[in-house]
C-alpha cells in the first residue's frame, strides 16, 4: 500500500511539472480580451494567476486602466498596488516592454496621488522623472515615453505652479508641450495621448489653452473607438467639451480627469 502511495505520489509531482504556469489562469489572449472588453477586475485576477512577466505586466495596467476611469478609490494604495504588479513583471523579465511602460505609468500615478508637500519632501517628482527617462532610454522612438514624460512637466506645473516648479523640479512648460508634440507627430490618433494632453493643459490654465485642447478633444470625439478603455476615455474628453467655454467647471473637469477622480 504504501508502495504504491509512493508512485502515486511521484506520478503527481511529475505531471504537475509539466502544467504550465499560466494554466490554471486564463490564456493570454482571453485575458486581452477581458481588458478590452472593461473588465478590469477579472483580467486582473487571471493575468495574476499567470505567475509570468505578461500576466504581472497586464495585471498591472488593468488596474491603472480603473485607476484613470475613476473606478477605485483609496488612489494611492492603488497606484502602489499596480507599480509593485509591474516590478513583479519586471523582476521576471526585465526586457519586457509592457512591464516598463507600467512600471513608469504606475509610478507617475503614485507621485499625481501623493500630497504636494509630501510628494516634494520625498522628492517623488524627481524619482518619477528618473523613471521615465530610464523608459525612454529604452524605448527613445517610443511615443507613450515621450508623452508620459511630456505629463511629468505639465503635471507638476498644475500642481505647484510654473516658477516652483521650474525652481524646485526643473519642470518646463514649453519642454512639457515639446515633449507631447512629439508624441503626437508619432501616433496622431492615440486617444490616451491626445486626452491626456488636452486635459493636462487644461489644468494649467483653462483660459489660455482653451481653443488647442477643443481641438484635441474634438478630434478623438469624433473617432470610432473599439475598446472600452478609450469609449471611455472618449466619453469624458466629451464632458469636457460640453463645459469648454467655462473655464474654471473646464479646469475643475481636467484635474478631476487627471487625478483619477469621476468627473461628473
Amino acid at each position: 500500500m504504501y508502495k504504491n502511495l509512493k508512485i502515486k505520489i511521484v506520478l503527481f509531482i511529475f505531471f504537475s511539472a509539466l502544467i504550465p504556469p499560466n494554466a490554471h489562469g486564463g490564456s493570454l489572449d482571453e485575458i486581452k480580451k477581458l481588458f478590452t472588453m472593461g473588465r478590469f477586475e477579472e483580467a486582473r485576477t487571471e493575468a495574476v494567476k499567470m505567475n509570468t512577466a505578461e500576466g504581472y505586466a497586464i495585471a498591472s495596467e488593468s488596474l491603472l486602466a480603473q485607476i484613470l476611469l475613476g473606478e477605485v478609490g483609496k488612489l494611492n494604495s492603488h497606484s502602489q498596488s499596480a507599480r509593485s504588479l509591474a516590478e513583479k513583471a519586471i523582476a521576471l523579465d526585465s526586457n519586457l516592454y509592457n512591464a516598463q511602460l507600467q512600471y513608469a505609468i504606475s509610478d507617475g500615478f503614485v507621485t499625481r496621488t501623493t500630497s504636494a508637500i509630501k510628494a516634494w519632501q520625498k522628492k517623488l517628482p524627481k524619482k518619477t522623472l528618473t523613471k521615465i527617462k530610464n523608459f525612454r532610454e529604452m524605448y527613445p522612438e517610443d511615443a507613450l515615453g515621450l508623452a508620459l514624460e511630456g505629463a511629468w512637466h505639465l503635471g507638476v506645473i498644475r500642481k505647484v505652479g510654473e516658477k516652483n516648479s521650474r525652481d524646485w523640479f526643473g519642470a518646463s512648460l514649453s519642454e512639457g508641450i515639446h515633449l507631447y508634440n512629439m508624441a503626437m507627430a508619432l501616433s496622431s490618433d492615440n486617444t490616451l495621448i491626445e486626452v491626456n494632453y488636452a486635459m493636462s493643459l487644461l489644468a494649467v490654465d483653462s483660459n489660455r489653452w482653451k481653443s488647442f485642447a477643443e481641438k484635441l478633444l474634438l478630434n478623438v470625439s469624433k473617432r470610432d473607438e473599439k475598446d472600452y478603455l478609450s469609449k471611455q476615455v472618449q466619453l469624458k474628453s466629451i464632458q469636457v467639451l460640453e463645459v469648454i467655454a467655462d473655464d474654471k467647471k473646464s479646469k475643475i473637469y481636467a484635474r478631476k480627469f487627471l487625478d483619477g477622480k469621476p468627473i461628473k
